[in-house]
């Protein structure tokens, strides 16, 4: 009785918390705001339709990316594009064995040479405590200059040189003055270095080069056209004059100094002479000969002897391209003309046979023996041919090429990879030889 009381009190609990209807906890009724809450979440049932015009702004951008892009590789294509194209040019080795004229006057028939001169000097001092009576003659070195023809003038040995003040120098040897040349479309007066030795002995003679004003003059030509045409300028204090009583060096010592300072002189006036060479000029070191003058004084400083010794090196000197097409014309029957290089031409032996008793700077016309295993390499021209592929498609390389009889092959990289043209501006494109 009192199980079933429970029950029924049950029941009506629950009737006065269910609202009558279905009576499912998915229709109990929610707090106004939650239910809001869910039906702002909730997705709409009826889409809007899309707009045109947003796919068409995606498409532009793509588009207006695309333009972007190929402009900037143009852009970086024109400023970094290059080409190195490396040539192999027709080329040879043969065995020389020749005998070529050459001389100092420039000639279609004969290969013309020219005389390079440099000069230095070295000292040492030697103790010694020795005196001597010592009478020596003041020397040093002028320039002496043909402005008179363009052909060469002998001067021979004791021609007399007069300083401004009226001092007389002399030179011990015959010198050949090399006559007027062109340079840049001018006349220039051909010119030659000589040692000269004062008229007498004494210190009167010293002569240095920031107290003399004016030229020497060759009183030889006086009343001549040539006495204005020729004359000399010194070129390094004229010194070493002296009478009385100095110390001196036995000989043995003063043939010990000088023999040293000579080899050194030599290989300091060898390095002179290749320091100044321009690229296209070749002057063989067995084509030259140094002059050496020897002096000694007091140390003016100190005890002992100042030895000093001046060098004056001559060389004869070719042009590099000119030497090259004389050997080739009397070697090589496949040379027609058009410029030829020999690669090695320091490799190869010159022996000059000189007929005369002058030096062999001033003979004028000699004989030259050439041997040895000589590479020739034909010669075209470079700017013409960076011209010639300038703008042009690489497929096109080979066709430029045959214009060109000393090319006989051609491969060509060009940057960056994409490009299939030359570059339009001659200065990025780079040649390089291919040589055996």
């Amino acid at each position: 009785m009192l199980y079933f009381e429970k029950l029924k009190m049950i029941k009506k609990i629950l009737q006065d918390i269910m609202p009558p209807g279905r009576k499912s906890i998915r229709h109990i009724p929610l707090p106004r705001s939650r239910k809001v809450e869910i039906e702002e979440e909730r997705p709409s049932e009826k889409r809007a339709p899309r707009k045109k015009n947003g796919r068409f702004f995606r498409w532009g951008i793509i588009v207006g990316s695309i333009l972007v892009l190929a402009a900037a590789g143009i852009l970086v294509s024109n400023i970094f594009s290059s080409a190195v194209v490396t040539i192999t040019p027709k080329q040879i080795t043969a065995s020389v064995d020749i005998s070529l004229p050459i001389s100092s006057m420039p000639s279609n028939a004969v290969l013309a040479y020219t005389v390079l001169t440099a000069t230095s000097s070295a000292s040492e001092v030697v103790p010694s405590n020795k005196e001597a009576d010592v009478q020596k003659k003041a020397s040093g070195q002028i320039v002496v200059y043909n402005n008179f023809s363009n052909a060469d003038q002998r001067l021979i040995k004791n021609t007399r040189f007069e300083a401004p003040d009226g001092r007389i120098y002399r030179i011990d040897s015959s010198v050949v003055v090399p006559g007027q040349k062109i340079e840049s479309g001018s006349k220039v007066p051909g010119s030659i270095t000589v040692t000269v030795y004062a008229d007498a002995v004494g210190t009167d003679y010293n002569l240095k080069v920031a107290d003399l004003k004016g030229d020497f003059t060759i009183p030889g030509f006086k009343g001549s056209p040539r006495y204005e045409a020729f004359y000399g300028r010194i070129k390094s204090d004229i010194v070493g004059g002296f009478s009385g009583k100095a110390r001196v060096v036995d000989e043995v010592t003063l043939s010990a100094i000088t023999d040293k300072l000579k080899v050194d002189l030599a290989e300091s006036l060898k390095n002179k002479i290749n320091s100044s060479l321009p690229t296209s000029v070749v002057a063989p070191q067995d084509l030259s000969s140094v002059d050496f003058s020897i002096n000694s004084v007091d140390n003016p400083s100190g005890d002992g002897v100042v030895i000093s010794v001046l060098g004056v090196v001559h060389a004869l000197a070719f042009d590099t391209f000119a030497f090259s097409e004389a050997v080739a014309n009397k070697m090589l029957s496949e040379y027609t003309g058009g410029g030829i290089l020999i690669q090695n031409l320091s490799d190869l032996d010159l022996v000059p046979h000189n007929s005369t008793q002058k030096a062999l700077w001033e003979a004028g016309n000699l004989s030259l023996s050439v041997s040895g295993n000589a590479h020739f390499v034909w010669q075209f021209d470079e700017k013409k041919v960076k011209e010639d592929l300038e703008g042009k498609p690489k497929q096109a390389t080979n066709g430029v090429m045959q214009k060109y009889s000393a090319i006989e092959q051609a491969e060509v990289i060009l940057k960056p990879m994409w490009l299939q043209s030359y570059p339009s501006n001659p200065d990025k494109i780079h040649i390089k030889l291919k040589l055996d």
